[in-house]
């Protein structure tokens, strides 16, 4: 059976009023003002631990290669800074692995001109790089990520506790 079509009787049509449109998007767009900032945050958050546990797997890569092939293995940043990406290859030029730049949103790690982390054949490094430290351009509010590798050849990677980029991962 369907529905009685009495007269004088109106029917209401289904759908949304312009108003109670209105209103749900207003909601929305506050709602939407309140969530950017923090899920800015945690983006750029994301990528700081992306770029420093992309360079600690290079390491580890470098250091294995070290030990498989029993020959030298250089990780050399590109230009002079981490921060530009970096390759892993043999003593004599053969490329193993090519990192890409790291975005752009992330300030330049800390890189003495020339400087490269070499692994000999057995696994050890020949001298302890300087601390490579990951943090963010923009963000103070980003803890820093920094790759630390012993004599041992073992990278490690710490946070940033203190807040303070200047003095590293304290």
């Amino acid at each position: 059976m369907g529905a009685l079509n009495l007269p004088g009787r109106r029917h209401r049509a289904a759908g949304f009023t312009l108003v109670e449109l209105a209103i749900t998007l207003a909601i929305a767009g506050i709602l939407l003002v309140l969530a950017v900032p923090s899920l800015t945050t945690l983006i750029v958050t994301q990528q700081v631990r992306t770029g420093a546990s992309d360079l600690q797997s290079s390491l580890y890569f470098a250091r294995s290669e070290a030990l498989k092939r029993a020959v030298n293995v250089e990780v050399v940043p590109v230009g002079d800074d981490w921060k530009n990406g970096w390759k892993v290859q043999l003593t004599d030029g053969t490329l193993l692995r090519t990192q890409p730049a790291l975005n752009p949103r992330l300030s330049a790690m800390s890189v003495t001109t020339g400087a490269k982390v070499v692994y000999r054949s057995d696994g050890h490094v020949t001298t302890a790089p300087a601390t490579m430290v990951v943090r963010a351009a923009d963000n103070a509010g980003v803890a820093a990520r920094c790759v630390a590798v012993d004599l041992s050849g073992r990278p490690t990677l710490t946070t940033d506790t203190d807040g303070n980029p200047g003095n590293g991962c304290n």
